[in-house]
């Protein structure tokens, strides 16, 4: 197979138009379980579409064109198994991708295809294509709430792995996560810093499945689960505030009062960290720069640059102590302190 870039410019510009085609496929086999239904070994088509009542030869050609891209894996005798990419989309694994499919091709779609909103005005385009918030969508859709949470939960633990390995955590002996929803960080962190206690910090609709994970994870006695609104407080005196993947979600006017919050709540020797896509300047290549279009879209927030942390934290009277970056470009780690 050629490379990519040793192919005519039109004919990559046509894979990369027509990618949601694939994103599409990937979607709906998600949503008919394929991965799941094939973790016991390999089926037919018609098995498949027995169980998932769906029509044979059309399961067929959507199953047969991710197997041209390596999701999926067709046998001579036309049989499907599953493949190391396409096991990412089963329910039961850790660092799930299927909820993120099922919410991104799902309620995050309608937004995305009226992006020229957000960019004639500069406001969110999925607030104009659904008439409310993505956070009052998911309180009024509780189902597409709790899975978006399992989008979250698989990010998570790619965060665990590659956040842990980058920051030495061993000094802290208490440890509040903002808007943690389930804990897997913070769980990460206490399972390697045997002495800490935690907090997890979110809203009531997600406490409430964080108390369950905590418990059923054997943490409910050294991580604690309250809830709240960090753009009203945040739980004070801890040695380290964590914030993976929550100031993207806001405006910078939004994100000042969240770490203004956060200031007031810290310690004099206290440390804030920030676990984000901290975008490179220049043209290199940066999934946080496609990212950023998502929060464009669907909450008005954004990715940022050092620079722009750095003038984010001034502002809410915090200092810029230093950044690591992990082996993901997606969870970089921002670390700040009191000025």
């Amino acid at each position: 197979m050629n490379d990519q870039h040793q192919l005519p410019p039109p004919v990559q510009m046509m894979q990369m138009i027509t990618g949601f085609w694939t994103s599409c496929c990937i979607y709906n086999a998600a949503k008919l379980n394929i991965a799941d239904l094939l973790a016991d070994g390999a089926k037919s088509v018609g098995q498949l579409a027995e169980i998932t009542h769906s029509d044979a030869p059309s399961l067929y050609r959507v199953l047969r064109a991710l197997a041209s891209t390596g999701i999926f894996a067709e046998s001579e005798n036309s049989e499907f198994t599953n493949t190391p990419l396409s096991e990412t989309l089963r329910d039961d694994i850790p660092g799930s991708m299927k909820a993120m499919a099922l919410a991104q091709l799902g309620d995050h779609y309608n937004a995305w295809g009226q992006l020229m909103y957000s960019i004639k005005t500069g406001g969110i385009s999925f607030d104009n294509a659904e008439g409310m918030s993505i956070w009052e969508y998911y309180e009024s859709h509780p189902d597409e709430g709790v899975n978006f949470m399992k989008a979250m939960t698989g990010l998570s633990a790619a965060s665990v792995m590659n956040v842990l390995p980058a920051y030495d955590f061993s000094g802290f002996k208490t440890i509040v996560d903002v808007g943690g929803g389930n804990g897997a960080l913070l769980v990460g962190i206490l399972d390697t810093v045997k002495n800490a206690t935690g907090i997890v910090y979110d809203q009531d609709y997600v406490i409430t499945e964080t108390k369950k994970v905590l418990s059923a994870k054997g943490f409910a006695s050294r991580c604690d689960a309250e809830s709240g609104d960090f753009f009203k407080s945040v739980p004070a005196g801890a040695d380290a505030y964590l914030m993976k993947m929550i100031l993207h979600d806001w405006n910078d006017e939004q994100c000042t009062t969240i770490l203004k919050n956060c200031n007031k709540a810290m310690n004099s020797g206290s440390k804030l960290l920030i676990i984000e896509a901290v975008i490179p300047e220049g043209n290199a290549p940066h999934p946080g720069k496609f990212l950023d279009i998502n929060m464009m879209a669907m909450t008005g927030g954004k990715e940022r640059t050092e620079k722009e942390f750095a003038g984010l934290l001034s502002g809410a009277g915090l200092k810029l102590s230093g950044v690591k970056h992990t082996h993901s470009p997606m969870f970089s780690i921002v670390e700040a302190v009191k000025a």
